[in-house]
């Protein structure tokens, strides 16, 4: 499984956008009957991650996101996440999600709460890249219709090893809010956090490197 995930995700960045675009362009093929138990949402995001403190910000590069619901109750989500190598050292550069993902409950089809066992596959600029297992949950709300508040955390334990460092671990938290102003169009503005945490093999003691900003991103839904 690992050499599979490894030789799918491995290559260039522009693979990697291609590579979303293909997943992108798949989920948008579904049939216009979909509208009946099948439910899904594509989009585009940038991520703003720099040194809030004196207002210094990278160039966004572009994200992508994809996701269908099967009868409001299985979910198959897949996410990829970048950022400009020279803004981390030690942390991921790039971070793609595919997530399967089953509502524990679900009030509506934008009120639910949901817990998911994904993939994880993260690259680490020119050191490399590497992939494991994740845990993710997720919340939405909808109470006023063409607003909805959401939540998305997910977990990787065991990324493995990677240059000077062993043992990695990330988590992920995304907080935001998803705005419908127009049928089918949503906006999204949202504040995103990550974390790599790692043990050095010279010093032996635990570190970490975090990043984090506000996300943007427009799409649509069925």
């Amino acid at each position: 499984m690992l050499k599979f995930a490894n030789n799918f995700f491995g290559g260039s960045a522009l693979k990697m956008l291609r590579q979303a675009g293909l997943c992108l362009g798949l989920l948008m093929a579904a049939p216009a009957q979909a509208l009946g138990p099948v439910d899904g949402e594509v989009g585009l995001t940038v991520w703003g991650v720099g040194d809030y403190s004196n207002s210094s910000f990278n160039t966004p590069l572009l994200g992508a996101y994809g996701e269908l619901w099967l009868n409001e109750r299985w979910g198959l989500r897949g996410s990829l996440y970048r950022i400009n190598e020279e803004t981390v050292s030690q942390a991921s550069d790039e971070q793609t999600f595919i997530d399967l993902k089953y509502r524990l409950l679900s009030a509506s089809s934008n009120t639910f709460l949901a817990l998911g066992l994904g993939w994880d596959y993260e690259r680490f600029g020119g050191e490399g890249s590497l992939s494991a297992p994740r845990l993710m949950a997720e919340g939405r709300l909808d109470p006023l219709g063409f607003l909805r508040p959401y939540v998305e955390a997910g977990w990787t334990p065991s990324l493995g090893d990677l240059g000077a460092r062993r043992d990695l671990s990330t988590v992920a938290v995304e907080v935001g809010l998803v705005l419908d102003p127009f049928p089918f169009v949503d906006l999204r503005l949202a504040w995103r956090y990550h974390i790599t945490e790692y043990v050095g093999t010279v010093t032996g003691s635990k570190a970490s490197e975090s990043h984090y900003g506000v996300l943007v991103g427009a799409g649509f839904h069925w």
